[in-house]
């Protein structure tokens, strides 16, 4: 996807200031508007070849080659959104950036460019976005949303400079300008009232009522598309070829625009900033930016060492989880390294249908044999609802909805470049509810509980977590008896 350029601090390559004071140069003598957005005539733009359209915000000077004015003014005012929400997330005052402005080119055709000198020669061939301290270059995309995604992208790296003096290694720059970058696009509600102030016939941009947000995980295709990363994901995961959180700490400084290698990148910035364990380390990292050596990853790791194999466990579970419509606040499991041992009592939880994955509390050594009963039922969608052994109308992802699930999670860190597939079984099958009914004919036992006939051995510490199998985008279901929550209650009990 996108590089950043090898300047280190100010020390960019001469040539290349040359360029950039003669845009700065040609920008003075224009005369720019007080106007937010200005469109200039093919005389006022830094490139002199006809027909380059220009806008202007507070922080970003677009000019670009495709004639298309809406999309331009999105692009500037999606920039000059974005920048506050930026400097939040690095808990950096707005008042360092008040001045902060940068160049961007918008390229559809990039002869243009490279004639005009606005696309210097000595700059490395690209295919989506590239950047330096004060400009960025972007090429020209099929959709809306991810011309926007690049920008913002290529903007992030221009800020890190400007902050920290870079972005620190690959895997954190890349993964900080992904996470930062993605976004929602902005959909008009026709339903609603236009804002106060705004007519009816007002553009799309100013009708969208909802406001603009970055680090924004998409909930289906529509929301982000050209982006493309879950796809990535699925495939390494069908294929068991998904990569250990260590690897990606150690990927190479040059990524050649490798689209996999930014998928990894974003998925662990995302995991590192959504865990409590590593979120304050990640963020006081990024003021080491200008150091881009294996001393800035060494430096984070020593940081978070101490939880680790937590970090590492997280990794496995999101990348096995990951899809349209993920929310951190399901997945938002507690999971900890100063679990105690499992003592060999039997254990009663519920599992509720909110959170994915849910701890037992406790790990279990290698050697401990379990077995699971279970009962309860809960609204698995609008129209069915489930039993532990899950519905056969309707699957998610190859089995019964609704269906309780276990998992062994090993607390070591998976040695090796790819991590292991997750252990995943149900809980109660088809059946074992057919044995507990034709039992409970013969039985004066009322429990409606069903005991599961398979046993879980433990083969190295582990945690053990539990879940209901539903979409990734599963919302709650209001109960229709608020008298009783919604969920399955579980014992587990220790076996030979």
């Amino acid at each position: 996807m996108t590089r950043e350029a090898e300047y280190a601090g100010g020390m960019m390559d001469k040539r290349l200031q040359t360029q950039l004071w003669r845009v700065l140069l040609v920008m003075a003598i224009g005369g720019i508007a007080s106007s937010p957005f200005v469109s200039l005539s093919a005389d006022d733009s830094p490139a002199t070849e006809t027909g380059l359209l220009t806008r202007e915000s507070q922080h970003l000077r677009l000019t670009s080659d495709v004639d298309d004015p809406a999309l331009l003014d999105d692009l500037v005012q999606s920039f000059d959104d974005a920048l506050p929400q930026w400097l939040a997330f690095w808990n950096v005052p707005e008042s360092r950036a008040t001045n902060w402005k940068i160049q961007a080119y918008l390229m559809q055709n990039v002869d243009t460019f490279r004639r005009s000198g606005a696309l210097p020669d000595y700059l490395p061939r690209f295919d989506h976005g590239y950047s330096t301290p004060h400009t960025v270059w972007i090429r020209y995309q099929d959709t809306t949303y991810y011309n926007r995604h690049l920008v913002l992208h290529e903007g992030v790296h221009s800020l890190a400079f400007e902050l920290f003096g870079a972005g620190g290694p690959s895997w954190y720059m890349e993964g900080t300008a992904e996470l930062l970058s993605l976004h929602r696009d902005r959909v008009p509600t026709p339903s609603k009232q236009p804002p106060s102030g705004l007519s009816a016939n007002a553009p799309v941009l100013a009708q969208s009522i909802d406001a603009f947000t970055i680090n924004q995980l998409p909930r289906n295709r529509l929301d982000t598309p050209g982006w493309g990363r879950y796809k990535i994901v699925a495939r390494h995961r069908d294929a068991g070829t998904l990569p250990t959180l260590k690897s990606v700490l150690k990927l190479p400084t040059a990524l050649n625009g490798e689209v996999e290698a930014y998928t990894w990148c974003w998925a662990a910035s995302s995991l590192f900033t959504q865990s409590p364990e590593s979120r304050e380390a990640f963020l006081e990292a990024a003021g080491r930016g200008k150091d881009r050596t294996e001393a800035f990853t060494s430096e984070f790791y020593r940081d978070v060492a101490d939880q680790w194999p937590v970090l590492s466990a997280r990794w496995r579970l999101l990348l096995h989880d990951l899809d349209y419509g993920f929310d951190w606040s399901r997945h938002n499991l507690n999971l900890s390294t100063s679990d105690s041992r499992a003592s060999g009592s039997p254990i009663q939880m519920s599992v509720t249908p909110d959170q994915a994955w849910q701890s037992v509390g406790v790990w279990f050594p290698k050697g401990a044999k379990l077995r699971f009963a279970a009962e309860g039922r809960c609204h698995v969608s609008p129209e069915w609802v489930s039993e532990p052994a899950g519905i056969t109308l309707e699957y998610n992802r190859g089995t019964p909805l609704g269906q309780l699930q276990v998992c062994v999670l090993p607390i070591a860190t998976p040695a090796g470049a790819t991590i292991p597939r997750l252990d995943v079984r149900p809980v109660i099958t088809r059946t074992d509810v057919a044995r507990t009914i034709a039992e409970s004919t013969n039985s004066s036992d009322s429990s409606t509980a069903v005991l599961g006939s398979q046993i879980i051995e433990i083969k190295e510490p582990s945690w053990v977590l539990l879940r209901i199998n539903l979409p990734a985008g599963h919302k709650p279901i209001a109960s229709v008896n608020n008298d009783s929550p919604e969920a399955y209650r579980v014992q587990i009990a220790p076996t030979r």
